[in-house]
Order: C-alpha cells, then structure tokens, then sequence
C-alpha cells in the first residue's frame, strides 16, 4: 500500500512538471511574437521580389527614381526603373502594374490623372512643396510677359517648344495660349531632351525662343532663363505646386519599411540641384547618383533610418 502511495506521487509530480514546462513553452512563444522590433518584423519581406518604379523624362523625377533606386539595391532590395510618359505610368500604378511613382504634381499639374485614378493608389507623402510651371525665355530676350508672345510672331514662327503631349505642363500651356492672344500659335509636341536641345542650340546662337519649363530644374541656372509673368495665372492656377509620391494600393503592406523611408522623405532645392546636376554629367544616371552620395552620405543616411 506504501509501495503504491508513493507510485502515485511520483505520477503527479511528473504530470505538474509536464503541464508547468507547457505553460512556459506557449507564454515564451506569445511574448517573443508580441515583441518582435519592427526590424526583425521586415526581415520577412520578400526582398528577392522586384521593386518597380515608373518614371517621366522630368529632370527631378529622373533625380528622386535614381536615387531611391540606389538607396534600396543598398539595402538588400531589387528595383526596376522604367520610363515612361505620365499617361501610362498613371495607369500602371492603378492597375498595380508599378509600384511607385515619384514625381506627381499637385494641385494643378497632374489633378487630371489623380481625378481618374487617385481612388486606385495611395498617395505616400510630399518630398517638395515649392515647385511650379510656367513659360520660360532667355534672360537676353526683351519681353517680360506671356501678353507679350503674340508680338514676336515672326521671330518665333508663332511656334511654343514643348515637351510630351501628356504632360500636365502641355495641357495647362493650351489652355494658356487662347487667354493670351496665341490661338494660332503652335505649341510644339516634343519630348524634354529635345527641348532642351532646341533650347540650348537657340541660347548658343542667341536667337529668340519660348518654352514649357518647371521648377526645380536644372536648365534655368545652366542658360539663365527666367519666366514671363503671368498676369492671369494660368500656368499655375491653384498655387504653388506639391511633389508627392504615390504607390499602388497595398504596397505599403507589401513593403513597410520602404513605404515608410518615401513617407518621410524630404529634399532640399539645393540638395535637388546638386543631384540633377551631378547625374546629367555622369556616364548614366546610377553613376551620377552613387558620386552625389558619397559625397552627401550623412544626408542618404538620413533617408533609410
């Protein structure tokens, strides 16, 4: 009877021990899931999964893609960066075709697209909140307002240079031109390289000419060139513009950590500068990118924290 009283015991103890190591295990489980840092949490995403940035020939957006493509790839990311005209980038984000696009201009430039497919992506954040639009001459031509243009018919062959035939800058120049006396003129349906190229063959030979431009950009200092005066504000009809980033909906569940480093980032115009800059005198864009890091590297820093 002894004998058994102790086999008994035996049993329950070893039963307790069982049951109080079980406890432990699943409290241990809960508390190292509830505590995981954010850091360890981003070590699950898929970083193998190509990242795909779309972009427009705009200097600044060449700028911000190349950049951000660079910081990720550092980070362990793979990034895709294909240019495109607005259009279609528009369209892509929506339909979840692109991931991120980087140069939306607000309120005016591009409230078209963002009225046809804001409700299809998600807007990240502002990284510039002083840009604009307008016409843009040499410093060396005499007129000083768009009211002006209609005057100089045969020295610019009632032509306006233009950039893409999608871009918000085109549309808000059309509806520009009839305010002013230009319903005649042309406005030119080009690209930006060949803009530039028009407008830099035209200072060379110091002869007259008119184009779409935007700030920031790199071509004002480079030619001095300066905006005619726009009396009846036209070109930036609700204010000053905004440059956001936006995504395709669930990017930011997809890529958290990434979502929140383009949430916050910020430039400065003369930071901006300096990388457009030092990109169209590199061999290509990456190279311009990585030499501007280096040597703005506590800045880079500052935008992957």
């Amino acid at each position: 009877m002894e004998g058994l009283k102790k086999t008994s015991f035996l049993i329950v103890l070893m039963l307790m021990l069982v049951l109080t190591a079980c406890g432990n295990n699943e409290s241990s489980g809960t508390s190292s899931s509830e505590g995981e840092k954010p850091e360890e949490a981003s070590e699950t995403v898929d970083k193998s999964k190509e990242i795909k940035i779309g972009y427009i020939p705009w200097d600044e957006d060449v700028a911000v893609t190349y950049l951000w493509k660079y910081l990720l790839e550092e980070k362990g990311y793979k990034v895709n960066a294909t240019l495109a005209d607005v259009a279609p980038v528009f369209t892509g984000v929506a339909q979840g075709s692109i991931d991120l696009f980087l140069d939306v201009w607000m309120p005016s430039t591009h409230s078209t697209y963002m009225e046809d497919y804001g409700k299809d992506l998600e807007v990240l954040g502002t990284w510039y909140d002083e840009a604009d639009n307008g016409l843009a001459v040499p410093d060396y031509m005499d007129i000083q307002s768009i009211e002006e243009v209609k005057d100089l018919a045969s020295d610019l062959d009632s032509k306006i240079v233009g950039i893409e035939p999608g871009a918000g800058l085109m549309r808000l120049s059309r509806e520009a031109m009839p305010k002013y006396g230009l319903d005649d003129w042309t406005l030119v349906e080009s690209s930006t390289p060949a803009m530039l190229a028009e407008l830099e063959k035209a200072v060379a030979d110091q002869k007259p000419i008119v184009v779409t431009l935007w700030r920031p950009h790199w071509a004002f200092e480079a030619y001095n060139l300066r905006y005619l005066e726009d009396p009846q504000n036209m070109m930036n009809p609700n204010g000053i513009e905004e440059l956001q980033s936006i995504s395709r909906k669930g990017f930011a569940d997809d890529y958290p950590e990434v979502a929140k480093w383009i949430s916050n980032f910020k430039i400065s115009l003369s930071d901006l500068a300096t990388l457009e800059s030092a990109i169209k005198d590199a061999s290509d864009e990456m190279a311009g990118v990585e030499k501007w890091v280096s040597e703005h590297q506590d800045v880079a820093d500052g935008w992957v924290k």
